[in-house]
């Protein structure tokens, strides 16, 4: 018996080319999106879990507190977490990161690339990173111990072995102890080599203050810290106890200078795709949970949608198959049987639709790869996913088609006299209805997010980012960075240079004193150094006051810029008024405010322009940046390389463009704009698809009808216009539920920003206009082949 239903699907397979194209291809598409997105999300669900004890693993970060705000960051003071492990039980072990900025030297070779972090001894009792050489228990205990990892032994030692080899971290000798396997690119911590946090202990042995400064300072917030807690310990409990004994301990610093420390307990589960704080880990991307969200569920509706052609097409169509249906009842089949039949054929397409997709994954998940810069692939779960796939979306979309087919009556449909009845009629409308609701809400969410990209790009920030390069300064030293100031200077296609730490990766935040604030009110601010050409390199706008100037001797010790945020902040009346106001800033200088800036963005365009606090600090300037001429561009980045390396020797020669650090801020939303754009593509062209298959079928029940019309008069175009109203309507209707779900989605996503475009009427008019001249294209291709057709040819037809 399921050799003949597999025959007689077969055959109707066959039978009905046109209608069997549209479903295999919808579903294909459809079920081709849904394993890309599976792959993408399984891959974002994976971050950390390689962790033996991920489910115990906590970050602990830091909340701030002052009278009037809060700041989050990422990284704590060291002394944060060993009071939570003093204090706590439920704390098994702790371990805390610290990064380094010493340069690696073996031999006579400097790597300048290599990312170094402090470390304590229990790193590899709290996290499952192997080491494929040495132990894990000794590895980072003894001072100046050093554990590489497999890349960074091959890169520095080749075939030789690692462990014991003696290296040079700055001017500290350090040891090799262990060689780690590579970091797996689904962990949030990256990094090339750990020390041992011992070593800090021994290198500031002399210094009589060091461990107060910074072991013992809560403000000190450099540590990126983990616990590793015992079983079944409720982390929302545990983050409540320990913020409950942390205001009592830092009561005596709120008392002193207005602060208090709580923290945030974070599973480490939850930080790829939920942290959003200051300061995250270096060198790697946090994502976004609502980007899996959004992702999914599109490509589950495009599924859907490819459903919705499967039951529409098929339900239409089974009048033909009536007599079939009405033999199989006459010799004995019951409906039972009937069903499985008709399912059995809807399995059979979603196997084909299903390999075909398997071919497209194949084919495009390079470029998928390409689009949201990643480097996903086939894992082991695929097979089941398939699975899963065509048995489900199999029965799914056979059910209905199915269960009408079976009900019909066997004298009935012997004699053709089944028709479908209203209710049946209904339904197939609101499944198109369903579909171009989809398809509008995907076409106005992306228009949307495309708009918003582009307010981002284009918006005046404040500054000029356009044609200005920046050069990292790492291992060459603030006194070359001024030589080569003074060379590139020299360039005419270098308009201007200047000396910061300015960047858009990050800036740091320092305790500040002003003038009119008590001795308890100390506040957290962005502090960035620059030199006396930072603004007119960046085009800043100087409000009240002056710029920093070679001329005042006093400015480098004693002057101080902040932006407008700033003065609101520092509740001075006008930026007029803050001329002249005192700044007591934390590492030691004391100065007045010499200008006011016009804010501009120096974060992402999600939060409202904070506090800044400019002045000259020249230890800290770890960049050059240059406004070029923007001819031949190419033949400029030439020449400043070469200067560099004259001023640098070996330092690699590292520059970005401004504008390229400022666009990665919103690599997610860039990713989500390209993937949104193809799914929506995707998603009108297989509800196309349904209409298209829809409109043939309808026309050809009425052909009849418009040979008729045709003979009585009727135009081409009164045809044409017949035709497709049915359809237009159902699109309008589509319009109507689409708009204010498009519209409450977007509202709650452009909450996001605290910059952002206003939604216009005028989208969702473009995009119902767009979704209706779509439908019409698809639909009258059909009627005007119909409408020029032979009347004679038509009336013949039954």
């Amino acid at each position: 018996m399921l050799k003949n239903y597999f025959k007689i699907a077969w055959r109707n397979l066959l039978k009905n080319k046109l209608f069997s194209f549209i479903n295999i291809i919808g579903l294909a598409i459809g079920i081709g999106c849904c394993v890309l997105i599976f792959i993408y999300v399984e891959n974002e669900l994976s971050y950390d879990t390689f962790n033996e004890n991920a489910d115990r693993i906590c970050r602990v970060t830091s909340v701030v507190y002052q009278e009037k705000k809060e700041e989050h960051f990422a990284p704590t003071s060291p002394i944060t977490v060993q009071k939570i492990q003093d204090g706590f039980p439920e704390v098994e072990k702790i371990v805390r990161l610290t990064f380094s900025g010493r340069l690696i030297t073996y031999k006579d070779k400097t790597f300048y690339d290599t990312k170094t972090l402090f470390a304590d001894s229990t790193f590899f009792d709290i996290f499952s990173f192997p080491l494929l050489d040495g132990s894990a228990q000794k590895a980072l205990v003894a001072p100046y111990s050093l554990v590489v990892t497999e890349k960074i032994a091959k890169k520095y030692f080749g075939k030789e072995s690692p462990v014991g080899k003696i290296l040079k971290l700055d001017t500290l000798t350090v040891m090799v102890t262990g060689v780690m396997k590579d970091i797996p690119l689904n962990s949030h911590i990256n990094f090339d080599c750990l020390v041992s946090r011992s070593t800090l202990f021994e290198m500031n042995k002399g210094e009589s203050t060091w461990r107060d400064d910074h072991e013992k300072n809560w403000l000190n917030c450099n540590a990126y810290s983990y616990l590793l807690l015992k079983n079944k310990v409720d982390v929302k409990n545990f983050e409540t106890k320990v913020n409950k004994y942390l205001t009592i301990e830092t009561a005596g610093l709120k008392k002193d200078i207005g602060m208090w420390m709580n923290v945030a307990v974070q599973p480490i589960l939850d930080i790829h795709l939920k942290s959003k704080m200051e300061h995250e880990f270096r060198g790697t991307k946090n994502s976004d949970i609502s980007y899996v969200y959004i992702f999914s569920a599109t490509a589950f509706l495009i599924l859907l949608i490819a459903c919705c052609n499967f039951i529409n097409l098929s339900t239409a169509k089974s009048l033909n198959r009536s007599k079939e249906i009405g033999l199989r009842k006459v010799i004995g089949a019951n409906r039972a049987q009937l069903i499985s039949q008709f399912l059995g054929e809807s399995v059979l397409f979603t196997l084909i639709a299903s390999v075909l997709s398997f071919l497209l994954v194949l084919l495009f998940l390079p470029v998928f790869n390409s689009f949201i810069e990643t480097k996903l692939e086939f894992s082991r779960s695929i097979a089941w996913l398939y699975l899963a796939i065509i048995f489900s979306v199999g029965l799914l979309a056979g059910l209905y088609p199915a269960l009408l087919m079976s009900s019909f009556a066997p004298i009935r449909s012997l004699k053709g006299k089944i028709s479908h009845g209203i209710a049946d009629i209904i339904f197939r409308k609101g499944l198109v209805v369903f579909q171009f609701s989809i398809a509008i809400v995907l076409i106005i969410v992306t228009t949307l997010i495309l708009r918003q990209l582009d307010f981002i790009q284009n918006r005046n920030i404040g500054l000029n980012k356009d044609q200005v390069l920046t050069i990292e300064l790492r291992g060459i030293g603030p006194q070359k960075g001024d030589v080569l100031v003074k060379e590139l200077s020299k360039n005419p296609k270098v308009l201007s240079t200047s000396l910061t730490n300015f960047t858009f990766k990050g800036i740091p935040n320092i305790t500040v004193l002003p003038e009119g604030f008590a001795q308890t009110e100390l506040t957290g601010c962005a502090v960035i150094s620059v030199d006396e050409d930072f603004l007119k390199t960046m085009q800043i706008e100087v409000l009240e006051g002056r710029n920093f100037s070679k001329d005042y001797s006093t400015d480098i010790n004693e002057a101080f810029i902040v932006n407008e945020a700033a003065v609101k902040e520092f509740r001075w009346k006008t930026p007029k008024e803050a001329i002249g106001k005192k700044v007591e800033w934390a590492f030691g200088k004391n100065g007045k405010i010499i200008g006011v800036v016009k804010d501009f963005n120096f974060a992402s365009m999600k939060e409202n322009v904070k506090p800044l606090l400019i002045h000259i600090f020249k230890h800290w300037h770890g960049t050059v940046i240059a406004r070029l001429k923007t001819d031949n561009l190419t033949s400029t980045m030439k020449e400043i390389e070469a200067t560099f390396k004259t001023v640098a020797g070996d330092a690699p020669f590292k520059a970005t463009f401004m504008e390229d650090d400022f666009n990665a801020l919103y690599q997610s939303e860039k990713n989500m704009r390209s993937v949104l754009s193809t799914f929506t593509f995707l998603a009108v062209l297989v509800a196309c698809l349904g209409l298209f298959g829809l409109a043939t079928f309808t026309i050809k029940q009425r052909f009849r009808e418009i040979g008729i019309r045709k003979v009585l008069g009727s135009s081409v175009s009164d045809i044409v216009r017949l035709l497709s109203k049915d359809f237009l309507k159902l699109v309008v209707i589509s319009f109507l539920i689409a708009s204010p779900v498009a519209w409450y989605a977007m509202h709650k996503w452009l909450q996001n920003y605290a910059f952002r475009i206003d939604i216009g009427a005028w989208v969702f008019i473009i995009s119902g206009s767009l979704a209706l001249l779509i439908a019409f294209l698809t639909v009258s291709t059909q009627a005007i082949k119909a409408a020029i057709a032979n009347p004679v040819k038509s009336l013949r037809t039954e």
